[in-house]
């Protein structure tokens, strides 16, 4: 492709509406389709660290048997491109297209800046997950469980997402999602302890919170983390994150010695922490612990789900059913920036 007047101009996240821009992007998915019709097409989704954008590729693009043959999940590209919002989300109208090269990096390309953040800082969450550890798990060697395995993984944690497609997909998604749950536990356990004298127990409560900061750590080896955290890793397609973290949990838990019935009900948590059959379960939960951390997950990762559905970038309360959700959302009235009120991470 000629590259002439083909210079990086701003960045996805930075375009408006009708805007054309020259951008440095990554693919995040492609979906190969056929409409009602019998139409061809492939959707794929690019993304900065700010922003994602769908590109429709009909029977008649010049790029749509390039894609189909050559494109790569997780590969860098540089884009001329016109931005556009509507309906059926944030789009990208393609003018030009090329995989990224050494030389772009005279021209800002960083793939750091095609993955988005979490808005904390993941530092700061990690040391914030150690914290709950040491002042909330009385067992000494469930204790060490959490925290060896969490040094051991310190630079995967943060940069690990919690997920490809469905929520907390961005740098530091793991660690916030993990401390998020863990916190939710706790709460739930200062809620319901004086009616139920089993959460009064304390190695009921130290295993769910052991296993509400741990239950998805098996993300860090299903999730090509060197990719850009976009694609599963060989053990990922096979395995998926439950069987890998409890795999984790239990070599780690044998080498120090942990007892096999406390290990077991530990086991039991990454084997149900999903709230559906749909999403991997092998089966449902058969201990309170791990029905605290179901209950802890599932609202965790709904709800960043569901307030990422809100910024559809259309006008109006009502948000239609095209989103992750196939539901109609009601968004309500917008409020405004003065009256926000964000509550910082608790440490």
């Amino acid at each position: 492709m000629n590259d002439e007047a083909f210079s990086i101009s701003t960045t996805l996240g930075d375009l408006l509406h009708g805007e054309r821009g020259d951008i440095f992007v990554q693919l995040v998915s492609r979906e190969e389709a056929v409409t009602r019709s019998g139409r061809l097409y492939i959707r794929v989704e690019f993304r900065d660290d700010r922003r994602r954008a769908t590109v429709m590729l009909w029977e008649d693009s010049p790029w749509l048997e390039t894609c189909r043959l050559d494109w790569k999940i997780g590969e860098h590209f540089k884009i001329r491109a016109i931005y556009t919002e509507s309906a059926h989300g944030r789009q990208l109208r393609l003018q030009k297209i090329r995989p990224v090269t050494d030389d772009d990096r005279s021209q800002g390309f960083d793939p750091i800046r095609c993955q988005p953040r979490s808005v904390e800082d993941p530092a700061d969450l990690y040391e914030t997950a150690l914290a709950i550890c040491r002042h909330e798990i009385k067992d000494d060697l469930i204790r060490e469980l959490v925290t060896t395995i969490y040094s051991q993984n310190f630079e995967a944690l943060l940069i690990a997402p919690a997920g490809m497609v469905h929520h907390h997909r961005y740098q530091g998604g793991l660690l916030e999602h993990s401390v998020s749950v863990a916190q939710t536990v706790l709460e739930l356990i200062l809620q319901y302890r004086h009616q139920y004298a089993v959460l009064r127990d304390s190695l009921t409560c130290d295993l769910a919170i052991a296993g509400a900061l741990t239950h998805d750590l098996g993300k860090l080896i299903e999730i090509d983390l060197d990719g850009g955290g976009v694609a599963a890793t060989p053990d990922g397609q096979i395995l998926g994150h439950v069987l890998l973290g409890r795999d984790l949990v239990r070599d780690t838990g044998r080498t120090l010695g942990i007892a096999a019935e406390q290990l077991r009900r530990l086991e039991l948590i990454f084997l149900t922490h999903q709230d559906y059959y749909a999403d991997g379960d092998y089966r449902r939960p058969i201990s309170l612990e791990a029905l605290l951390v179901q209950q802890a997950d599932r609202i965790d990762s709904e709800l960043q789900r569901f307030t990422a559905a809100l910024e559809t970038p259309i006008q109006g309360p009502i948000i239609s059913a095209d989103n992750p959700f196939r539901r109609a959302i009601l968004r309500g009235e917008e409020v405004p920036a003065a009256d926000a009120n964000p509550m910082s991470l608790p440490k």
